[in-house]
């Protein structure tokens, strides 16, 4: 088996020629020993460059291993591994992404900025859960033909500027916390602007045509780092309830139904939305534990949004012993778990324990 050392030097090969062969042999050779001589990397503060080719890296070695299922302890490995590194910090200018693996992420968004006004023109569905925003916060919307039909460069600006113009006021949404909206189709074009939000995609690298880029040649904010992200993290309050959006045609929102929690062992499930991605927030009372969980296609991220508790995991058989195995969490942790893995959520407190889960086929997330 590979040597730290020689891992080592193969990470930094194949981030610096993704094309070396060699060395991603040894990547391969190493398998989840790769793990711990990458952590130190995607823990890093560093450019989004830099930071996605150590997480291409990553991927290459959680679809390789975890294709084909994992032992518990193996399971376990891999999720320790993920609560240990936390969320990977992508310093953009108008915002810092917290993201994981599987397409999962966290945005905190400053005030006034978001995201460019984009499309998708590949595959990829994304689930937009707003938690806060702030004054003057929005979501735009509308059809590639519309955007096509009505964009002329200098009005747009003028009136991203804070000009009145009813072509594009008709596409522009007031938010609330709550909130969520799909975007899983082609030529939507979409944005999000002065929010904190959470997003459930397929991938967590852009896969976008900018169709007009507010934040083209803008710096990163000196405070993004690190410490800002945890911080921020580790402050973040979920909204009690959610509300499912249809947005688009002339404006408005079309339709707004709460999306009611739906009692379960332990407590209640909120579905988020049940697409390509399956999104999903767990309430679990005091004292609750939930039923055990299992997928065997689709892989997992855990966000413990809320209290502490523990995630018992492992394969059929430690799952059902009296004392299965398990690891500890507290808020602002996230785990990744392996598809085939078993798992439930346990509140051994007095107050609730709450847990974002992001469900996908690892093809779509990893490839």
């Amino acid at each position: 088996m590979p040597t730290r050392t020689d891992i080592e030097a193969a990470i930094d090969a194949v981030a610096a020629d993704p094309q070396d062969a060699g060395a991603g042999a040894v990547i391969r050779e190493a398998g989840l020993d790769a793990l711990p001589v990458l952590a130190s990397h995607l823990m890093a503060d560093a450019p989004i460059e830099v930071a996605e080719r150590f997480e291409s890296i990553l991927k290459s070695v959680l679809l390789d291993r975890m294709a084909g299922g994992l032992s518990g302890p193996d399971a376990r490995r891999v999720a320790a591994f993920q609560q240990d590194v936390g969320f990977l910090f992508k310093y953009k200018s108008y915002a810092v992404k917290c993201a994981t693996p599987l397409g999962y992420s966290i945005f905190f968004q400053r005030p006034g900025e978001g995201f460019s006004f984009q499309r998708h023109v590949t595959r990829k569905t994304e689930v937009f859960h707003i938690l806060d925003v702030q004054p003057g916060g929005y979501a735009f919307i509308c059809s590639h033909a519309d955007w096509t039909r009505t964009y002329d460069e200098a009005r747009f600006r003028a009136w991203l500027a804070g000009g009145r113009d009813t072509d594009y006021d008709r596409f522009r949404f007031d938010v609330r916390p709550g909130d969520v909206f799909v975007i899983d189709q082609l030529n939507v074009v979409h944005t999000v602007v002065g929010c904190a939000l959470e997003e459930f995609a397929t991938v967590s690298t852009d896969m976008v045509d900018r169709l007009y880029d507010q934040n083209a040649g803008r710096p990163i904010p000196a405070e993004f780092d690190g410490r800002y992200s945890r911080e921020r993290l580790e402050a973040l309050e979920f909204p009690a309830g959610a509300r499912s959006l249809t947005l688009g045609g002339g404006g408005g929102a079309s339709e707004a139904a709460a999306i009611e929690p739906v009692p379960i062992a332990g407590g209640h499930l909120i579905r988020i939305a049940d697409t390509f991605v399956v999104a999903s927030r767990y309430l679990v009372d005091a004292r609750g534990t939930t039923d055990v969980q299992h997928d065997d296609e689709r892989g997992a991220i855990l966000h413990v949004t809320a209290g502490a508790g523990r995630v018992l995991m492992g394969d059929e058989d430690e799952l059902s012993r009296p004392d299965p195995p398990a690891l500890a969490v507290r808020k602002a942790d996230v785990l990744l778990v392996p598809p085939g893995t078993r798992y439930a959520l346990a509140n051994d407190g007095e107050s609730r324990l709450d847990v974002s889960e992001h469900r996908i086929a690892l093809n779509a997330a990893l490839a």
